[in-house]
């Protein structure tokens, strides 16, 4: 697919050729896994005060158990569609584990399928061919703005929320049977409907409405605008690619994009998270587990330098520490600091008892000892340089880093996969009940209904 054919229509023509019949056997694999990795985040999320809120938002009559409706994953409970995908979309972004395929595809994808998929009955194939078409609608368009990104205090916003959409509108329009043209005319309304996902509350004050930005406002403009086209109505054909649009109000005017096309499978190349915190911080936390085998001593006696991308640095660095702990999954002074000290990997409670964490001495004075700055030579997030220098500054050693663990030069195997679904969900589920629940989603294609995906994954008695 041409540059120049990222526009609504061949997107939606491109999810139409998405079929189980013609997607590569580790794409479809990829899927399942994606899935299994975004319910893992929608149960996890129920351990923060923050999605009891959401919850009552839902609903003043609250999650009905056993009632006819969408499930609510990891409540054994259902509502509403909309209101479903609100519950499910900002629980499975509130830990930061949710995957960073095409920005962050999975979360408001698989919450749009789920929410959708209940009323329809429909069968696993249809799931799975759904889940694909908004990851990769998703993916297509966050790839042709990425490299040419727009400053965050420029554009304002994070280039999430209006790809999302318009994957998950691909995503219920599959669902729901619509025609080629409804498909087209979903897509463009949910474009126009995107939130903007300003990059004020994603990376400064975000408040405790930040998750509902990924997952959950994607998802629910998804399902809004497939209602609006079943309806009639029309969406702008021109949304992305026009003179006003999209990839020209985020992105740099540049020549040429290379988008690599049908051939090139986001999902054939995942990028999921280990850490439980912003991809812009894994780089760093990864480099700093590779940096302290490298020096002599204890690194918490050096001091440390670190080096990102402008961009990355500006949204990451913060000279505040947090006082939330949504803030604490964006700071990278606090998440470098807990990795010096031997976290080699960032853990929910990390961020849900960030004052905990943040009051130790050892902390506070790493933290205290942590230098960030802007290295324009360095383009990506998965980029960073970490150096530690002795006290008076002179280099002991440095560490140029672009592989972090998860990424797509380091991804997590399938086994690393299920390892992670099982320690988010063994506080719900028995160790037999998590291994049915695997293999059933790796069988996923056989599944006449997909009513267990919700019963399942909800408390035991």
């Amino acid at each position: 697919m041409a540059t120049s054919d990222l526009n609504i229509a061949a997107l939606a023509q491109l999810a139409s050729r998405c079929t189980l019949e013609t997607l590569p056997d580790e794409v479809v694999r990829q899927a399942k896994l994606c899935i299994l990795d975004t319910i893992g985040c929608m149960i996890a999320g129920h351990r923060t005060t923050e999605v009891s809120m959401v919850l009552q938002a839902a609903s003043s009559r609250g999650v009905q158990k056993g009632a006819r409706g969408a499930p609510v994953i990891g409540t054994g409970g259902s509502l509403d569609p909309v209101e479903a995908a609100m519950v499910n979309g900002y629980a499975g972004d509130i830990l930061e584990l949710n995957d960073l395929i095409g920005g962050h595809a999975s979360i408001g994808n698989v919450t749009a399928a789920l929410a959708c998929a209940a009323d329809k009955k429909i069968t696993g194939r249809v799931l799975l061919e759904s889940v694909v078409r908004g990851i990769e609608v998703t993916s297509r368009i966050y790839s042709r703005i990425y490299p040419t990104l727009k400053p965050f205090g420029e554009a304002g916003l994070v280039p999430v929320g209006l790809p999302s959409s318009v994957g998950a509108a691909a995503v219920v329009s599959h669902i729901r049977d619509l025609n080629g043209g409804q498909t087209k005319e979903a897509m463009a309304i949910a474009a126009s409907l995107a939130g903007w996902c300003p990059a004020q509350v994603i990376f400064r004050q975000g408040g405790t409405v930040k998750p509902m930005l990924f997952g959950a406002q994607p998802a629910m403009t998804g399902i809004s605008a497939v209602n609006y086209a079943l309806a009639g109505m029309t969406g702008p054909a021109e949304i992305l690619d026009g003179e006003f649009g999209y990839y020209a109000t985020v992105s740099q005017p540049t020549d040429a994009h290379k988008e690599p096309g049908q051939s090139h499978w986001a999902l054939a190349r995942p990028v999921r998270k280990l850490h439980a915190c912003c991809g812009y911080i894994h780089s760093t936390i990864d480099a700093i587990s590779a940096l302290s085998g490298k020096v002599k001593g204890k690194l918490p006696d050096y001091r440390l330098v670190i080096e990102l991308p402008p961009y990355v640095h500006a949204a990451v660095s913060k000279q505040k520490p947090p006082a939330t702990p949504n803030e604490a999954r964006f700071d990278l002074g606090y998440c470098a600091a807990l990795a010096v000290n031997g976290q080699s990997v960032i853990l929910p409670q990390h961020s849900l008892e960030f004052e905990k964490y943040l009051s130790l001495a050892q902390t506070q004075q790493t933290r205290a000892r942590i230098v960030m700055r802007s290295n324009p030579a360095l383009a990506h997030y998965r980029q960073c340089i970490v150096t530690a220098e002795s006290i008076d500054n002179q280099e002991i050693c440095r560490l140029e880093f672009h592989t972090p663990r998860g990424g797509m030069d380091n991804a997590l195997s399938d086994s690393d996969v299920i390892g992670k679904f099982h320690r988010l969900v063994s506080h719900m589920l028995t160790a037999e009940q998590i291994d049915d629940y695997v293999k059933r989603m790796m069988s996923l294609e056989d599944s006449e209904h997909i009513d267990w995906i919700g019963e399942l994954a909800r408390p035991g008695p």
